[in-house]
């Protein structure tokens, strides 16, 4: 993906904004494994912008965040079919070693529960079809990793779960919403006006225990089976007080084994080119108890 001519984004910016900004300098953002072309542009009102070449993905997920009530970031500024323009947030990510800021969790709450249920146009569903594809994807990664034992039994496992039931009978009853879908803490920023949940180029319609756990995930340096943070009051809460009703614990209990699941199959790949074999072997033991233990939970759901 590359970026738009300055004369494209400035003009649908200023048609936004009723302003005419001019480029007074750009600076080049890197960091973590993403290559996409993503820089920071100071304007000539003293605003600083994020320009990003972006899926349409992307695009759609911000659209539909912009609608969530109590949710002003972040925030999409201007766009076209492939890039948008959002505010500049300065800070560090949060440390991967402790929780997620509580605000994140909040907007994470009120996300989930305003769009539970709906489908924002243009972001993808998670179905079985979907969760095939992922574990093609993931195989693909696994199989060209190496002859580890590790990695083929990691692949072995995959190959199965593709079409496990317990996971398509998980996407039958539990209820989707627009999840981030990448809601680690490398994508949280700790502006100094408050932590903002970044990159939401991997959004998708999905269960919200997804979102649940990748970000409560322990230090990725760490053990895979390493305890992981506890969801806050601040989610559980917020979410509870948006919908009008705290969800029966049967069905948090699936939400929470699924998320797991899924949170672990999905990395796995990225572990694989990334994190070796130690790391795969523990995500695909930590996958597969979590797999087992929602079997029960979905029977107890009758």
């Amino acid at each position: 993906m590359s970026l738009p001519p300055d004369d494209v984004w400035l003009r649908v910016l200023g048609r936004r904004t009723r302003t005419s900004p001019a480029v007074l300098g750009r600076e080049v953002l890197t960091g973590g494994y993403v290559s996409s072309a993503v820089q920071r542009v100071d304007l000539d009102d003293g605003r600083s912008v994020v320009l990003k070449a972006a899926r349409p993905e992307e695009v759609a997920a911000l659209r539909a965040v912009a609608v969530v009530v109590g949710v002003d970031r972040p925030r999409m500024l201007a766009s076209g079919p492939d890039w948008l323009v959002q505010t500049h947030h300065p800070g560090p990510p949060a440390p991967p070693d402790g929780p997620a800021p509580d605000a994140v969790w909040t907007t994470l709450a009120r996300v989930h529960a305003h769009w539970r249920r709906n489908r924002p146009r243009g972001v993808p569903v998670v179905d079985p079809a979907w969760w095939r594809r992922l574990c093609a994807t993931v195989l693909t990664a696994l199989e060209g990793a190496g002859a580890d034992a590790a990695y083929t039994d990691a692949a072995t496992a995959v190959r199965a779960w593709a079409c496990d039931e317990r996971v398509g009978r998980a996407l039958t009853v539990l209820p989707r919403t627009l999840c981030h879908g990448d809601a680690h803490r490398g994508n949280v920023l700790l502006d100094p006006d408050g932590p903002v949940l970044i990159d939401w180029g991997n959004a998708r319609v999905a269960p919200a225990g997804l979102d649940v756990a990748v970000l409560r995930a322990p230090d990725p340096s760490g053990p895979a089976d390493a305890p992981p943070h506890p969801v806050p009051e601040a989610y559980t809460e917020t979410l509870a007080a948006s919908l009008g009703r705290a969800d029966p614990p049967g069905l948090v209990a699936v939400e929470r084994e699924w998320g797991t699941f899924q949170a672990h199959l999905q990395y796995l790949g990225f572990a694989a080119d990334h994190q070796g074999p130690d790391r795969v072997r523990g995500m695909t033991t930590v996958a597969a108890a979590a797999l087992d233990r929602l079997g029960p939970a979905l029977s107890a759901l009758g």
